[in-house]
Formats: structure tokens, C-alpha cells, sequence
């Protein structure tokens, strides 16, 4: 396959993650639901966080989920993903914290409330075993 092929896919691929991300949401309603679209730099940082997640580089990704939350502090799957990696990190009342943030920024999203509730009992029960 031509050069320009690869690198076509490349550009594209953190684009088509996020849009994979919200489709898998459903639809939202109210004004406080999370963006449709996610810009380009935010985009960008997130596709780069997941590479660092997929490696078990939790303080990468951390730092580049912080980087792309100054970037759409609105976000509320950022900062779901965000509380995601602070659970691996053992982080449990921070990861309790951050998910109840997401929660809060996407009242309408039935998905993603539900993935933030049962963060936040694996979080407070994995505290509780110590």
C-alpha cells in the first residue's frame, strides 16, 4: 500500500475513536451533554492517553488527560477516562471524585452515568479492601 495510505490512517484514527466513544453513548439531551465533537487538540491527546493505557503508563496518560481537560474542561468523557486511570493507579477517592465531576458534566447521558456509577463502587469498594 502506498506511504500516503498509512499516514491517511493515521491522522484519521483519533477522529474515528472519539466518534466511536460518543456513538457508543447513545444520543444525549440537555444543555450540560458532553460535546458531540471533540476538537483536534483534545483529540489528539486522548488517542495519545490510550496508547499510554494500553502500555500500563498510567502517569503518561494521566498527564495528557490533564493537558486535554485545560483544553475542554466541559468534557465529560474526559474526565471519565480520567477517573479510569486514576482507579489503576490505586487512586480510589481521587478516581470517586473525578467520576462524580464526569456525572455532573453530562446529566442526559444515561451511558456514561451508568459507566461512572459502577466506577465509583469498584472505587469505593476497592478501598474498603484496602
Amino acid at each position: 500500500m502506498p506511504r500516503h495510505f498509512f499516514f491517511s490512517l493515521r491522522r484519521i484514527f483519533p477522529v474515528l475513536f472519539v466518534l466511536f466513544i460518543n456513538a457508543c453513548a447513545g444520543p444525549q439531551t440537555g444543555e450540560e451533554s458532553v460535546p458531540a465533537e471533540v476538537g483536534r487538540a483534545a483529540t489528539s491527546l486522548l488517542a495519545r492517553a490510550d496508547t499510554h493505557v494500553q502500555a500500563g503508563q498510567w502517569e503518561q496518560a494521566a498527564a495528557l488527560l490533564e493537558r486535554a481537560l485545560r483544553i475542554e474542561p466541559r468534557n465529560a468523557w474526559l474526565w471519565h477516562h480520567l477517573a479510569t486511570v486514576r482507579f489503576r493507579q490505586g487512586r480510589y477517592a481521587q478516581a470517586v471524585s473525578l467520576a462524580n465531576k464526569s456525572s455532573s458534566l453530562a446529566p442526559g447521558n444515561t451511558a456514561l452515568q451508568e459507566k461512572n456509577h459502577r466506577l465509583i463502587e469498584e472505587a469505593r469498594q476497592a478501598a474498603e479492601r484496602g
